[in-house]
């Protein structure tokens, strides 16, 4: 199945390359959880962008709680404490407080100025606009001040929900800051050369 997308670029760039043609093809692979999107110009090759599977985002995840809870951990004072002394501190309203602005700081920041968190990184994953462009400091925010509504009521029931019920893959933050998490674009070996360039 395929679906063609037109999209209207800024006059900026229109001025630049007036016989721009973009288009966007989307092809579900019916067996598997991923789709393949494809924007062409005249000027540029194909860019490839896949959203995530799912099982390459949720092992992310727990990349990324693991770093969280360290750093809360150490941040309280808990790190060397037993599990039992950190799970009665878990249950008190200011530490509850503190993993929660622990958290919503380490993913803001790092998909801020990165477009990723360090577990993303690892499983070559990326946040990026509905345009392609990287994560921007006002979606990182939108996403991330709802990543406690796609939690509730308990370990992203609601986010998981709203993931499995979009195409794009897109839980509640993401649905509001118009991003999908997709896969880092490869990185090409041989690059074609540039048009204005002599041989």
């Amino acid at each position: 199945m395929s679906e063609r997308i037109n999209f209207h670029w800024p006059k900026a760039v229109l001025k630049e390359t007036s016989q721009l043609n973009i288009h966007l093809t989307i092809m579900h692979l019916a067996h598997h959880d991923e789709h393949e999107v494809s924007i062409e110009t005249l000027s540029t090759p194909p860019i490839h962008v896949s959203p995530a599977p799912l099982l390459r985002r949720v092992t992310a995840g727990l990349v990324d709680s693991v770093i969280v809870t360290i750093v809360w951990l150490v941040l309280t004072g808990k790190f060397n404490s037993s599990i039992f002394a950190i799970a009665g501190g878990a249950s008190s309203p200011a530490m509850l407080i503190y993993l929660g602005i622990v958290t919503f700081v380490y993913y803001f920041v790092l998909e801020w100025f990165f477009a990723s968190t360090v577990g993303k990184f690892v499983l070559k994953l990326q946040v990026v606009g509905k345009d392609g462009d990287p994560c921007t400091l006002s979606a990182s925010l939108k996403r991330n001040i709802l990543r406690v509504v796609d939690w509730l009521p308990f370990f992203y029931l609601i986010g998981a929900i709203a993931i499995l019920s979009s195409h794009d893959r897109q839980r509640v933050g993401d649905r509001i800051a118009a991003t999908i998490v997709t896969k880092a674009p490869e990185k090409d070996i041989n690059p074609p050369p540039a048009p204005f360039l002599f041989h």
